[in-house]
């Protein structure tokens, strides 16, 4: 029955606009930058002042730059999975098929597998943007520049999705608490795309910061540096990657939980 569940939730979003507008702004916004970073360097690379960078360098400056730009589809497309069946009265018609907290679970689930599409074609996006820049555009050989970690790629498609699911479990946890898809946009993106800007640029260093979801994803993109063979540790004031992937672990299952928890007490018969 959950696969079932999960099969018709898949259908309804593949019939939603705000995927394919994700996927495509997203693949759009890495090929972009990727290819800005050949086109403003390009004669430096080409008279050798500047070092061609290897292929791991194209697939971690997509994944690096996609964090922040996906944030807000991600909180819109949670906003509207979670809420329009307010909206659209058709809980109770769902919850003939599985229970309550069976139907949040596997939303969540549907949009975490969402979003980890969109970073693995960003991946593809990003190598393939390089590959052409490198070999079609300044004609170099590929081979020299083949410095990829390929278990590390795969690794950073998994955590960069992860670190973005606190985001998707609170929408879910805004979208029971106001009942409705508008409210919870509204709320996701006044937090996501101001006050946790204002409140992290404001105190910028403070230790408390930390704790913030938006520096648990910037203390991530320090691991993409695996891609390429190096370590390079986050700054002194954000948690270490691991930790901040663990912290992310945790908020998501709060905010989870809490959604069951008032999602399985609520009228939705009203």
């Amino acid at each position: 029955m959950f696969f079932r569940l999960l099969s018709i939730e898949w259908t309804r979003l593949t019939r939603r606009t705000v995927l394919w507008l994700t996927i495509a702004a997203s693949l759009y916004y890495v090929w972009a930058a990727v290819e800005n970073y050949y086109r403003l360097t390009s004669v430096k690379l080409l008279d050798g002042t500047e070092k061609m960078p290897g292929l791991a360098f194209d697939l971690a400056n997509g994944l690096d730059g996609l964090y922040p730009f996906l944030m807000p589809f991600v909180v819109i497309m949670a906003a509207l999975v979670f809420g329009n069946d307010y909206s659209q009265r058709t809980n109770r018609h769902w919850l003939m098929r599985a229970s309550r907290s069976n139907s949040l679970l596997t939303k969540f689930i549907l949009l975490t597998g969402a979003t980890a599409l969109v970073q693995a074609l960003a991946v593809v996006t990003a190598g393939i943007t390089g590959w052409h820049y490198k070999t079609q555009v300044f004609h170099f050989a590929l081979a020299e520049f083949l410095n990829v970690n390929w278990e590390a790629t795969l690794a950073a498609v998994g955590y960069m999705t992860l670190v973005l699911t606190p985001y998707i479990a609170l929408t879910a946890l805004i979208a029971v608490l106001t009942r409705s898809a508008f409210a919870s946009v509204v709320i996701g993106l006044g937090y996501t795309q101001f006050i946790e800007i204002v409140f992290t640029s404001i105190a910028y260093g403070e230790n408390w910061t930390r704790w913030a979801l938006r520096n648990l994803g910037f203390s991530a993109t320090y691991l993409l540096n695996s891609i390429g063979n190096r370590v390079v540790e986050p700054p002194p004031h954000v948690f270490s990657s691991t930790s901040a992937l663990v912290v992310a672990v945790v908020y998501a299952a709060i905010f989870l939980s809490l959604a069951v928890w008032l999602y399985r007490r609520q009228d939705i018969g009203g």
